[in-house]
C-alpha cells in the first residue's frame, strides 16, 4: 500500500487577507462592469464583514470605500 504525505489544507496556504482582497476585488470588477445596485450593496456588506472579522484592516476598508466613492463619482460625470 502506498503511503501519502499528510494532506495540507489549501485554505491554510492562503492567508485570509489575500482571500478577502481577491473576493472583494472580483466583486468590484463585476460592479464596474454591470453597476447594479444589488452589487453595490453586496460589496459594502462584504467589505464591512471582512473588516469586522479582521481579514482586512480598518484602513484598507476606508481605502476601499474611498475608491468606491471615486468610482461612483466617475459614473455620475459620465452618466
Amino acid at each position: 500500500m502506498a503511503e501519502h504525505a499528510p494532506r495540507a489544507s489549501a485554505r491554510s496556504a492562503i492567508p485570509p487577507h489575500q482571500i478577502a482582497t481577491a473576493v472583494i476585488g472580483a466583486k468590484l470588477i463585476a460592479f464596474r462592469v454591470n453597476r447594479r445596485p444589488d452589487q453595490l450593496a453586496h460589496l459594502l456588506g462584504m467589505t464591512r464583514m471582512a473588516a469586522e472579522l479582521g481579514a482586512i484592516t480598518p484602513e484598507e476598508r476606508q481605502q476601499f470605500l474611498a475608491d468606491l466613492d471615486d468610482l461612483m463619482a466617475e459614473e455620475m460625470r459620465h452618466g
